[in-house]
């Protein structure tokens, strides 16, 4: 059982706030989950109902990421918002979210190098170079996780072909019902591997310095805000400047993730979403934390290894943080105090992870001080409603003394 510490009645995480084109009545969002519930790439009424236990009245979901093409990834049971089977699919999600008064955005996902032919009909996975991963594997195949390839270095007329399936799902999102789109660009997927220094070994207008680096992620906003009316109060972007996932080991983040920041601030879009610099998806805190100082050591960086450079980038623009903001114990986690965030102005509304998974109705759980169910993490990647709409609400919790008491007289 984790008590959080956090949550009061008067905390600035349930006070309201404008995001580009919603009203928000308080600032706990659930992050983008990748749960790989939708067989078939297409959402399934288990989905519909996930998505409905976590919505609250004036909350926003961010979806797990959904493939923008064939190309994207197509990995299995990940679902992909391009084609009209998908789009009436989600549209049974989407309403079921705003009948309980909720948003949600959706994140538009391509994972560039990071599929395998399995997966994507023996094609060959693209990326910004032909940079492969070394070590990595490919986590979601058919045969479970297998060896990565060289990826194919889109060309120029590939790269405005990809931008151009980034518009179209992000349409397509929209005509499902979504309130906005959220690109993926963190965590080692296409985007970061454009921006990357390590990865984007490309001579022309996409590669070489860091706004190069950072042209494709800003064309694929800009493309998407065109696709949607010039209403870039419903599009945000994902960064992890300081990931390590999946080999993303670029020269300097707060230069290089600081010039895409720098070029959003002037787009008004909802929002940017930032990923702590103790959290990643394969590495527990401490060692992460460790990892990300050598770097910062071996290039003399002197500035602070915080969000708060990208705080002063972005004058114009409201950041959710992303971190380990509720520690369940595991791997010595280190956790962030989201108050203190939102207090210095470093973010403008908290985004939680796992703890969404295990508390549907987290936010509630959060604004009581109640206690919050633990989660399985042998589950968040299996395919049933086991660890996925099966944990309870409050009102039928074990950790809930009227629900004990009316179990009791049941018996």
């Amino acid at each position: 059982m984790t008590v959080p510490k956090i949550a009061t009645k008067l905390s600035k995480q349930f006070t309201p706030l404008k995001m580009g084109s919603i009203q928000l009545k308080h600032r706990v969002v659930m992050a983008p989950l990748t749960r790989v519930r939708s067989p078939g790439g297409i959402p399934t009424d288990v989905v519909r109902e996930y998505y409905e236990q976590r919505a609250s009245d004036g909350g926003l979901l961010i979806s797990e990421g959904v493939h923008i093409s064939f190309m994207a990834g197509s990995y299995p049971y990940v679902p992909g918002i391009y084609t009209p089977e998908q789009i009436r699919a989600w549209k049974k999600v989407t309403a079921g979210v705003h009948k309980k008064g909720g948003f949600i955005f959706a994140q538009l996902w391509h994972v560039g190098r990071t599929t395998h032919p399995i997966n994507i009909a023996g094609l060959q996975p693209v990326s910004s170079s032909n940079v492969g991963l070394k070590e990595s594997k490919i986590a979601l195949t058919p045969k479970g996780a297998i060896d990565a390839v060289e990826p194919h270095a889109l060309t120029i007329e590939e790269i405005q072909d990809t931008i151009a399936d980034y518009a179209h799902a992000a349409k397509c999102a929209i005509e499902a019902g979504f309130d906005g789109v959220e690109v993926h660009g963190a965590n080692g997927y296409l985007v970061d591997q454009f921006i990357s220094s390590n990865i984007n070994t490309r001579t022309d207008k996409y590669g070489g310095s860091p706004e190069n680096r950072a042209r494709f992620a800003i064309e694929v906003v800009d493309a998407i805000i065109a696709a949607l009316g010039g209403e870039s109060g419903r599009v945000g972007i994902r960064l992890s400047p300081f990931g390590i996932f999946q080999e993303t080991e670029t020269e300097d983040p707060i230069r290089d993730y600081g010039e895409v920041a720098r070029q959003l601030d002037s787009r008004g879009l909802a929002f940017v979403h930032l990923v702590e610099i103790r959290t990643d998806l394969a590495t527990a805190s401490p060692a992460k934390l460790a990892v990300v100082k050598a770097k910062a050591a071996e290039r003399g960086a002197t500035d602070e290894l915080t969000l708060k450079p990208f705080r002063r980038l972005l004058k114009n623009t409201l950041i959710i943080g992303n971190g380990t903001y509720i520690s369940s114990g595991d791997d010595g986690e280190i956790t962030v105090d989201p108050e203190s965030r939102l207090e210095d102005g470093t973010v403008d509304a908290i985004a939680y992870g796992r703890f969404f998974i295990s508390n549907p109705d987290l936010p509630e759980r959060l604004r009581l001080g109640r206690p919050l169910e633990e989660y399985n993490r042998k589950l968040f990647y299996s395919h049933g409603p086991e660890g996925y709409t099966d944990y309870p609400a409050w009102e039928q919790s074990k950790l809930n003394p009227s629900a004990k008491k009316r179990e009791v007289a049941q018996l």
